[in-house]
């Protein structure tokens, strides 16, 4: 019974994420400010993208229509509105930490409280209803109750393991065993809900406010410091590791645009965090240090441009700058002549991807080298970072090959280093060096792309599944990587800008096809997989059925 209300449950849920609703200032007046996740679905915009219509044709969708445990399943199938919910309205989903416990909750807004009471007495086997003022109230299988009166609904589920601060308290190594919440709890909680003040939840929280604004299919608002509370507790407490989760919160818009999926995000940091932000802004970075990658095959580059001197002062606000500084001074080193060396721009590419036969030479300390034949993927690394000061920049590398660098790179001779009076690189290609530091502009077509930001991003897709395209053998497997290959094209990344007291940035997922919306597409992705998936299962079916070995016929005796 438990997983079958579960199924009916997700089923319910899942529907709801694709029906329509409207857009309230009022979105976060049941939400606890101290939830730690919280998901708004802006299922109005959803709808207009991709409809239950659509859905309902999908191979995987009339597969489970057909395997559904019952009439009510199929009944919420064919119409989300059959479960009494009103689907042209918010929802709403969230986590929050109650102790070392937690808890997870869905909410939204009641059509038909008659069906939506017999909806959740069919799921539940019948449970009883009790009735508290205007408030009904029923206690479900698997640690859940819901709570409703004649406009509004929440179910309440609870989750003992979310706390991952307290789970994983790091204090003697070991994780807390957590308890579960009582359906007494949990019903407490579902109707503390109803009456939240202003100042207790997220309604009246401006940055919540200006997300839910924000044009978006979804919202997703996380507070690092109720999802990871107490994660700095201990040992940790001693360095101050709590300042890079108190009071910051991140607040992620995204849309399912023609072409593409864009997350848009904005993160709010404490007062402490906030002054470094302020007083050594990132810088951005140039498209002609972009360009300086030598090879016009890049399957992946990633750059960006912090100011070194925020680095000690950001050290000392987590409360670990003695600690470094003692370290270093060990090796006759320090922060402050590090911040010398260092101008702050650093690249990082992967160039020539393939996947190739190779010898791979392993070299054993004081033993003679071992060699070993296989096949995998081989490819061009660099890594570049602009220096400030030459003569502190060679105490750097000095420094680094006292203390065993020059070791390491022995045991590693494709490695190959070397700097200028501008840069210094690093790369298992030593042409690639030679190239970057000689400078030049390959004039790559993404770099307009990921310049301009102190941070950017580039992966390309394509390049990567058409160098691996050679290993896929199996005829199913082949099928799922050319869907693939016609759906993915790239990804990028950028930001790091900081202003009005917000640090931005921007993850976006390109598409081959730029003519449809990219949830649609990823309704017909999903259903081309799941048909794969399938085939897969059929093809173990008749292995396994053939692998068995033949019955043998017993004779009979006879008396």
């Amino acid at each position: 019974m438990k997983k079958i209300f579960c199924s009916l449950l997700f089923l319910a849920v899942s529907a709801l994420l694709i029906v329509s609703c409207k857009q309230s200032n009022k979105t976060g007046a049941m939400i606890p400010n101290d939830a730690a996740v919280v998901i708004h679905l802006n299922a109005n915009s959803l709808n207009s993208k991709l409809s239950w219509d659509e859905i309902k044709q999908t191979n995987w969708f009339k597969e489970t229509y057909a395997d559904a445990p019952d009439s009510l399943a199929k009944k919420l199938m064919d119409d989300p509105a059959n479960s009494g919910m009103d689907i042209k309205s918010d929802f709403i989903f969230f986590l929050k930490n109650q102790g070392s416990n937690g808890y997870m909750v869905f909410e939204g807004f009641v059509k038909d409280a008659a069906t939506f009471e017999a909806f959740n007495k069919k799921v539940s086997n019948d449970a009883a209803t009790t009735r508290d003022g205007e408030f009904s109230n029923m206690k479900l299988p698997g640690g859940a109750v819901v709570t409703w009166n004649k406009e509004r609904f929440v179910y309440v589920i609870d989750a003992p393991y979310m706390n991952m601060g307290k789970r994983f308290s790091m204090e003697g190594g070991n994780s807390t065993e957590p308890s579960t919440l009582s359906a007494d709890t949990l019903m407490k909680i579902s109707k503390s809900l109803f009456s939240l003040k202003s100042d207790n939840s997220l309604g009246g929280n401006e940055k919540f406010g200006d997300m839910i604004k924000e044009e978006g299919d979804l919202h997703m608002w996380m507070n690092s410091e109720y999802m990871y509370n107490g994660f700095g507790d201990g040992m940790l407490s001693m360095m101050k590791v709590n300042t890079l989760i108190q009071g910051n919160v991140s607040a992620t818009t995204i849309n399912f645009d023609n072409g593409r999926i864009v997350m848009k995000s904005k993160g709010y940091y404490n007062k402490e965090l906030a002054k470094i932000f302020d007083k050594y802004p990132a810088k951005e970075i140039g498209s002609d240090i972009v360009n300086r990658i030598p090879s016009q095959n890049v399957v992946a580059a990633f750059v960006m441009n912090y100011p070194p001197e925020g680095l000690k002062e950001f050290m000392k606000v987590i409360g670990v700058d003695g600690m470094v500084n003692g370290f270093l001074g060990k090796a006759n080193y320090s922060i402050e002549e590090f911040i010398k060396a260092n101008k702050g721009e650093i690249l990082i590419a992967v160039t020539d991807f393939a996947v190739n036969n190779r010898t791979d030479t392993i070299h054993v300390p004081n033993g003679e080298p071992m060699t070993h034949n296989q096949s995998g993927p081989e490819a061009k690394v660099l890594f570049a970072t602009s220096i400030n000061d030459k003569a502190a920049f060679d105490k750097l590398i000095g420094t680094v090959k006292a203390q065993g660098g020059e070791d390491i790179a022995r045991g590693m001779p494709e490695i190959t280093y070397n700097l200028n009076n501008n840069w210094f690189a690093v790369s298992n290609s030593a042409d690639h060096v030679t190239k970057f530091l000689a400078g030049g502009s390959n004039n790559h077509a993404f770099a307009s792309k990921i310049s301009g930001h102190p941070f950017g991003g580039y992966i390309d897709i394509q390049k990567i599944m058409k160098s691996t395209g050679s290993a896929v053998k199996d005829s199913s497997e082949m099928i799922a990587f050319n869907a693939s290959l016609q759906m993915w094209q790239d990804i990028v990344i950028t930001g790091g800008e900081y202003k009005n007291g917000a640090l931005s940035g921007e993850f976006e997922v390109n598409l081959v096809n730029k003519n449809t919306n990219s949830l649609k597409q990823l309704n017909m992705y999903f259903d081309q997989l799941s048909k794969t998936i399938k085939a897969k299962q059929k093809k173990y079916e008749e292995y396994r059925m053939d692998s068995l070995p033949p019955a043998v016929e017993v004779p009979t005796t006879e008396n």
